[in-house]
């Protein structure tokens, strides 16, 4: 048995913070990116794809990384190389260069989304405390942190080859400092002798990892959606002013948070299935109120319970794929990428979808996909932790 790191749940906190933050502040020096690149609005479009095909590519193999090297090392690597190239990002000279840039940033970051959760799943169990959300909340903070450090910067006209080298460098020392407060793999797990070199693993994706899989996808979409095209709806089919749009946007992103924060206590008193079922039920009643009503008061009340409604659910799914039995990390990182199907997949579906109808009707998707996260809610259930069973719910078996 060990004995748990003093600070491990601040350590990972500050990991998921900095990995929100280096994203964001880069991002948000996005127009000056374009023009350094000399990138059209399609070409950036294409671009940007780069960044969501390497996670896509990189994250369904990170559990094995992880169970190779642990969760502390694989952070560790993969940030090194993920600042490293984004401080290529500040030398990149044309669209071709960016995108093949993206990729590594976008595969590094899919690797190192998956090994802090896997992390932050075994800091979970060994408090026996739902956590996740805190640790998300983390990231959320992280990303309102770092979109004010790009305002800055950009207000200041600071240059991209001194911010992104400075704030990589920043990034990688907090990572460098944190995972050292990271607990091992198999803290506070009784671990049978001829177990310790050889963990119990299923081979294989099982039906369950890919029901919980389509719950985060589901949130992902959600998500993906109210960044792409809410206050765009409110500017182009409600009329509202385009500061109104981004007040809107604002209040979204600060229900997110506000709901993280909220989620670990109110999954802990009510259990994770209702919280679920009860969070698309919010997110779906305030997707409609945003898509079927045409006052502006119950855009900005729908944009808050759709953001509140879809806080706690990724990293709730994160929480249940670190369960499965017999899966563990592999299945988060199984799970993560189907989640990140739907950013890759979402806004270009609605996008499709706008050549036929109105954007306010093309957004309903979002609704069904909050309501498809009420009926999947039971395959979450905490399943209690052990080191030797091998189970499935009755109904839900092994995908072959």
């Amino acid at each position: 048995m060990h004995t748990p790191v003093k600070g491990s749940v601040p350590a990972v906190v500050a990991v998921f913070t900095i990995n929100g933050a280096l994203m964001a502040q880069a991002y948000a020096r996005m127009p000056q990116l374009r023009d350094q690149v000399g990138a059209t609005p399609a070409q950036l479009g294409l671009a940007l794809v780069g960044g969501g095909i390497g996670s896509v590519l990189a994250m369904p193999w990170t559990g094995r990384v992880v169970e190779r090297w642990g969760s502390k090392n694989t952070v560790r690597v993969v940030a090194l190389v993920n600042v490293l190239a984004w401080v290529a990002v500040a030398w990149t000279g044309s669209p071709l260069a960016l995108a093949a840039t993206l990729v590594f940033i976008g595969a590094t970051t899919g690797m190192w989304d998956v090994a802090m959760n896997v992390q932050g799943h075994h800091v979970e169990r060994l408090r026996d405390r739902s956590l996740m959300p805190r640790l998300h909340a983390g990231f959320s903070a992280g990303t309102l942190a770092g979109a004010l450090v790009g305002v800055l910067t950009a207000k200041l006209t600071l240059p991209l080859q001194v911010q992104l080298p400075v704030f990589s460098a920043l990034t990688f020392a907090v990572v460098i400092v944190a995972t050292r407060r990271f607990i091992g793999e198999h803290a506070g797990v009784e671990v049978m002798p001829e177990q310790e070199t050889v963990a119990p693993t299923r081979s294989g994706i099982t039906a369950l990892e890919v029901l919980i899989g389509l719950i985060t996808l589901s949130t992902a979409i959600g998500e993906g959606a109210a960044n792409d095209w809410l206050a765009l709806l409110l500017v182009d089919v409600r009329d509202a002013p385009p500061a109104f749009g981004a007040l809107t946007f604002a209040a979204f992103n600060l229900t997110m948070l506000v709901g993280r924060l909220a989620g670990g206590p109110a999954i802990e008193r009510f259990g994770r299935v209702w919280v679920l079922r009860v969070s698309g039920l919010c997110a779906c009643a305030g997707v409609l109120l945003v898509c079927l009503v045409p006052m502006l008061g119950a855009a900005v009340l729908g944009g808050l319970l759709w953001g509140l409604g879809l806080a706690t659910v990724f990293p709730a799914t994160m929480s249940a794929a670190g369960e499965v039995p017999g899966r563990g990390q592999r299945a988060i990182g199984v799970v993560s990428t189907i989640g990140y199907g739907g950013f890759l997949l979402g806004a270009p579906t609605i996008g499709l979808l706008t050549s036929h109808v109105g954007l306010d009707r093309a957004l309903l998707l979002v609704a069904g996909f909050a309501a498809l996260i009420v009926v999947l809610a039971r395959y979450a259930a905490p399943v209690p932790a052990t080191s030797h069973e091998v189970h499935e719910p009755d109904d839900v078996g092994p995908l072959r």
